[in-house]
């Protein structure tokens, strides 16, 4: 039996933080770790920083709306629709194969993220689920900003450091993708709900960009 995907989560995260400790690196090729690699490490360290910004900012300037952690209704809209978590597991934690993410997912071979087309199964698939988190993320943000942008209070936007972040990241594990066209809603904004709903997306974001700067560090000193 599969542990619970909170679980899994916080399994790996602990792992990735005690690299030292452990020996984990059979799980991917001993060859150096490339440019690339070192330059998706800055990407995600970059995004961890913006979010990190950006939710702060957001923490203040809606304190009336129930923006910390412990007031929201958190919620991950990458559930079911990625396997990240399961994707990303160091080998050791992936023995039982009923623990491996098994969504039909179309492999990134042409990031500047992978040191070589050899990298392993394993490494590639994280990677190209952790660009499809980034993706689905990507688009709810700009849909919400776009919301934002029309609120006559003008209370808050999100912040151009944290969407360039998410854009150079993406643009770093695959080159070649394809621009998701955004939906376009012809009902009225409600921006009270946006206001809740950004702190919801900000927590959950934040999150998981932890996760990917964590195992961005992994991949890059393995």
């Amino acid at each position: 039996m599969c542990p619970p995907r909170g679980l899994l989560l916080v399994t790996i995260l602990v792992l990735l933080n005690h690299l030292d400790h452990l020996s984990l690196a059979r799980s991917l090729p001993a060859a150096s770790p490339s440019p690339g690699m070192f330059q998706c490490l800055n990407h995600s360290q970059n995004l961890l920083k913006a979010v990190s910004n950006t939710l702060q900012k957001a923490r203040q300037t809606l304190e009336l709306y129930s923006c910390t952690s412990e007031e929201i209704d958190h919620e991950d809209i990458t559930k079911d629709k990625t396997s990240t978590v399961e994707a990303c597991l160091p080998l050791e934690l992936t023995m039982n194969e009923s623990c491996l993410a098994s969504r039909e997912i179309s492999l990134i071979t042409n990031g500047s993220c992978l040191a070589s087309r050899k990298a392993s199964f394993m490494t590639t698939l994280c990677l190209s689920s952790i660009y499809e988190d980034l993706k689905m993320y990507q688009i709810e943000f700009k849909a919400m900003n776009a919301k934002l942008l029309m609120d006559p209070k003008r209370q808050i936007f999100l912040d151009q450091n944290m969407l360039t972040a998410i854009d150079e990241l993406l643009q770093a594990l695959n080159f070649n993708s394809a621009t998701v066209p955004q939906k376009s809603s012809l009902e009225e904004p409600d921006f009270y709900k946006t206001k809740i709903k950004l702190c919801i997306l900000l927590h959950a974001f934040r999150i998981r960009a932890v996760t990917i700067d964590r195992m961005m560090s992994y991949l890059n000193s393995s």
